[in-house]
């Protein structure tokens, strides 16, 4: 008995057209449905681009705008006004807007004071200015400065639009 080289085995494929047919046709629908939703977005994405107004509106009628000339873009517009109260209390307000005029509120404010003829020898702050109730954009807080002289106000935005603005106001014993 001679033996010869023993072949390999191998299943026969059990055909199932059905099975197949459904496979292939789900991948094929999927990949058209798929491929024909991102075409519809790319569209709708480019007439949206061509149809919108890039210039912002303008103010409302009834809108007044601030002093202060207007910011670069991603700036915001920060009008400052410091009073001495008496002592050596000053009054700081601050009204705060976008570069389009509108009130900036919810916004992060902070208060620096720093004597002028001392740099950085009476700093004072950050104090948190608080919005003024009724007055959209407006912050207000009161800080005691520590002697006699002219000083330097720093309002600064934190967020949502960093920015900085800076006024002077002449401390001495009497108000004015």
């Amino acid at each position: 008995m001679t033996r010869t080289k023993a072949t390999k085995r191998t299943r026969p494929a059990r055909p199932d057209p059905a099975g197949q047919t459904r496979t292939r046709a789900f991948r094929v629908g999927f990949l058209v449905g798929a491929g024909s939703g991102l075409t519809a977005a790319t569209l709708i994405t480019a007439l949206a681009f061509v149809v919108t107004d890039p210039v912002p509106a303008p103010p409302a009628a009834g809108a007044v705008p601030s002093a202060t000339a207007p910011a670069p873009a991603g700036v915001p517009g920060i009008h400052v006004v410091a009073r001495h109260l008496g002592d050596l209390k000053v009054k700081v307000e601050a009204q705060v807007s976008t570069r389009t005029y509108d009130p900036l509120g919810r916004a992060s404010v902070a208060l620096y004071a720093d004597m002028v003829a001392m740099p950085m020898a009476h700093r004072t702050g950050p104090i948190t200015m608080a919005e003024v109730p009724g007055k959209a954009g407006w912050y207000a807080a009161e800080v005691v400065v520590p002697m006699v002289g002219e000083y330097d106000i720093q309002v600064s935005v934190q967020r949502p639009i960093p920015g900085e603005a800076h006024a002077r106001v002449r401390v001495g014993t009497q108000p004015g």
